[in-house]
C-alpha cells in the first residue's frame, strides 16, 4: 500500500510529458489543417458564386433584350430610321442604317447592335423612344462587356471595373484571344449567329463573317469569365463558361 502511494505521488515522468506534448501537437496541427482547408474551400466557393451570379445576371439581361430585336408591333417598314441620331453617335459604329438588316444593324463576333419599336410609334431612336436600340460589345483590352443604350455611352456591365462591394473586382471577362488575369484567353466569340437550318441541320447553319444579317434566326451568347482572385488550391483564377441561345422571332417575321 505504501509503495502504491509513493508511485502516485511521483506524477508524470519527463518522457510521459514529452509524449503527451507530441500527441497534443499532432492533434492541434490536424485541427488547424482541417480548419484552414475549410476556410480556403469557403473562400474559393464565395469567389465562384459571386462570379456566377454576376455573369448569369448579365447573360440573362443580354438574352432578354436581344430576343426583342426587330420587334415591330405595327408591322410597318420603319428600319431605315435606325438609329435616327447615328451621325452623333459614332461610338456605336453605325455610319448609316441598313433597312434590310431591320432590328439587327451590327452583328459580328464581339458586337451586336439591336433595335426595336417598343412604343409602336413607327420610329426608332427619336425623342421619347428610350431603350429602343442597344449595343453590346466585348472589349478585349479591358476584359469587359459594355452596354450602350440610345447613344448614352458605353457602360461596363461585366469585368474588372464592376465592383461588388466597391473596389473589390468580381470577375474578368475572357472571351476572345486576349490575356485574362495572366491566362491565355479562351478564344470564344461572344456572339455566334445561325440561320433557320434545314432537314439536315434543324438547329441552323452558323453564319460566318461577314454575317448575312437578314438570315439570322438564332444567336448563341457565350461568356467566359475568370474569378479575379486566384483559387487557393491551384494558384490560378477559376474559369467558368456560360452560354444560352436566343431565338429572334421578330427579326424573321417583321417586314
Amino acid at each position: 500500500m505504501d509503495n502504491f502511494c509513493k508511485i502516485r505521488r511521483r506524477g508524470f515522468t519527463l518522457v510521459e510529458l514529452l509524449i503527451a506534448m507530441a500527441v497534443g501537437t499532432v492533434i492541434m496541427a490536424a485541427v488547424y489543417s482541417a480548419m484552414n482547408l475549410a476556410l480556403r474551400f469557403s473562400a474559393n466557393t464565395d469567389r465562384k458564386v459571386i462570379t456566377q451570379q454576376d455573369t448569369r445576371a448579365v447573360l440573362d439581361l443580354m438574352a432578354m433584350e436581344i430576343r426583342m430585336a426587330s420587334y415591330n408591333p405595327t408591322m410597318s417598314t420603319i428600319w431605315s430610321t435606325i438609329p435616327s441620331n447615328a451621325t452623333t453617335c459614332n461610338q456605336m459604329g453605325l455610319v448609316s442604317p441598313v433597312p434590310a438588316n431591320k432590328g439587327i444593324q451590327i452583328a459580328n463576333a464581339n458586337t451586336i447592335l439591336i433595335a426595336m419599336n417598343l412604343n409602336a410609334n413607327n420610329t426608332i431612336g427619336a425623342a421619347g423612344d428610350e431603350n429602343e436600340y442597344i449595343e453590346y460589345s466585348y472589349n478585349a483590352n479591358a476584359n469587359t462587356i459594355t452596354r450602350n443604350v440610345s447613344c448614352g455611352g458605353d457602360a461596363v456591365i461585366l469585368g474588372p471595373t464592376v465592383t461588388v462591394p466597391p473596389s473589390t473586382p468580381t470577375s474578368n471577362v475572357c472571351n476572345g484571344s486576349n490575356l485574362c488575369n495572366g491566362i491565355a484567353g479562351a478564344g470564344v466569340s461572344l456572339f455566334r449567329y445561325y440561320d433557320k437550318g434545314d432537314a439536315g441541320h434543324p438547329e441552323g447553319h452558323e453564319l460566318l463573317a461577314p454575317v448575312n444579317i437578314p438570315l439570322i434566326r438564332s444567336i448563341q451568347i457565350t461568356i467566359v469569365t475568370d474569378t479575379v482572385a486566384n483559387d487557393t488550391t491551384t494558384g490560378k483564377p477559376r474559369r467558368m463558361i456560360y452560354s444560352t441561345s436566343v431565338i429572334v422571332r421578330n427579326h424573321a417575321i417583321s417586314p
